[in-house]
């Protein structure tokens, strides 16, 4: 009974060993289970050697049983090749400004909150005006009555009646009762909190009813979403290759995002820390998801060849001279030779490299198996 339960027991193991991943099983902790887990993969690993051992003694049947080297070959063709520098970015934007009041008081009223769109000049807050309104009330009353007074003596005087010290002393007050208004309107208008541009509200930092000074007191955070641009520092090097006016590419990995700009912006300083200069590029489209200091990459093309030779980078070789070359095909009398040939080559994108001298179109070259071969070694051609 004891055995058929411990039989019963690997069965189970077995099965789940088989339906879990590796990183399931270790994180299972269940020592039983990862080590059948490890025998099932020695036993896949196992077969795998068996079938590239009979793959292997296949492959060196057929080549003892031809005197030639057996090769796999390429045609060069012309190709469009584009060079890229990639750069690192930042999202910048000259409209995000923390609000502060002008003026000290206590905040009466909120009209926004956090994620609300605001045009330039609609109201977002009022603080308490401590009593200037009334006091504006006054003057205008005292205004209309030194006002009266005034044009009545600038009649008067034009017609030559009463003293010019009456006429003098009513303009006087009159002008001074009309500055005394401008500037208590002047300070009543610093206690209406405007938007200075259209954006959104980011963040409400104050609270109604909390008492506000002038420059010490955060009230909110503006945002404008769309007028932002990119910010790269450029390596000197790169000076006559990425300039104002080139096309470039914004690329957001995190968000999935690539959008097509230009550089609009070259500065002409030379950081003498680090050797790089400033660029900006404006971002085209904007659907909220690219934010203010957000990292992203920007590709700026080079360079761009319409009709390239492109070779892929592990077909070269370096020999003792430090020259790369690749094995040409050559046919004569019935026989394919590898000719090496010295190559020159240009700028690469990570796989493909251009050939800018030594090769032409529809030249063929070796692609596998250039280690074996010598300079005009006779070769078979085997391609798939």
């Amino acid at each position: 009974m004891k055995k058929i339960f411990i039989i019963i027991s690997s069965l189970i193991l077995s099965c789940q060993s088989e339906n879990k991943s590796v990183d399931e099983v270790i994180k299972s902790n269940n020592i039983d289970l990862i080590k059948l887990k490890r025998k099932e993969i020695t036993n896949k690993q196992q077969e795998i050697y068996k079938k590239i051992n009979l793959i292997d003694v296949k492959l060196n049947e057929l080549e003892n049983n031809s005197k030639n080297p057996i090769v796999s070959t390429v045609k060069i063709v012309e190709k469009s090749f584009k060079h890229y520098i990639e750069l690192q970015g930042d999202v910048k934007s000259d409209k995000i400004i923390s609000i502060y009041p002008e003026f000290s008081g206590i905040i009466n009223k909120l009209y926004v909150k956090a994620g609300d769109n605001v045009n330039e000049g609609q109201v977002l807050a009022t603080i308490d005006d401590g009593g200037l309104t009334q006091q504006l009330s006054q003057l205008k009353i005292t205004y209309n009555l030194v006002k009266t007074t005034y044009e009545r003596q600038e009649r008067l005087w034009d017609q030559k009646i009463g003293s010019e010290i009456q006429y003098l002393e009513s303009k006087s007050m009159f002008e001074a009762q009309s500055q005394a208004i401008e500037q208590l309107t002047k300070q009543l208008e610093k206690t209406i909190i405007k938007a200075p541009f259209s954006g959104i509200i980011d963040n409400v930092v104050v609270k109604k009813g909390e008492v506000v000074y002038p420059g010490r007191s955060n009230l909110m955070l503006l945002v404008n979403m769309e007028e932002m641009y990119i910010e790269s520092k450029v390596p000197e090097n790169y000076i006559n290759s990425v300039t104002k006016g080139k096309e470039i590419t914004i690329e957001a990995p995190i968000l999935n995002i690539s959008l097509k700009s230009k550089i609009n912006l070259v500065s002409n300083y030379i950081n003498p820390l680090n050797r790089t200069y400033r660029i900006e590029a404006s971002i085209p489209e904007n659907n909220y998801k690219i934010k203010p200091n957000l990292n992203v990459k920007i590709k700026v093309n080079d360079y761009t060849n319409k009709k390239a030779i492109l070779i892929l980078l592990n077909y070269i070789n370096i020999d003792s001279n430090n020259d790369q070359y690749v094995y040409k095909i050559i046919n004569k009398d019935g026989e394919d030779y590898a000719s090496k040939t010295i190559i020159k080559t240009g700028r690469n994108n990570g796989d493909f490299i251009e050939v800018i001298n030594g090769l032409n179109v529809n030249d063929e070259i070796v692609s596998e198996g250039a280690r074996k071969l010598t300079n005009n070694s006779i070769v078979k051609i085997i391609n798939n």
